[in-house]
């Protein structure tokens, strides 16, 4: 999780371990935890004690570019 709480808060594409990439927020949570919103889930974690399970599954993030 430490470089996961490195990241901005974003705009970023993400590459998942199990194959594909999404489109996804990234901010901050009161804690200082990232939180991960993919844009095609239903669902988004929010609940600070479960943010982690979001991530296990992120191979990588590249943010994506302004205009």
């Amino acid at each position: 999780m430490e470089k996961v709480n490195k990241i901005s808060p974003g705009l970023y594409e993400v590459t998942w371990i199990s194959g594909g990439k999404s489109l996804a927020a990234i901010g901050i949570t009161a804690n200082g935890t990232r939180w991960l919103a993919p844009i095609n889930w239903v669902v988004i974690i929010t609940d600070p004690s479960n943010v982690y399970r979001a991530w296990v599954d992120v191979e990588s993030v590249r943010r994506v570019k302004n205009g």
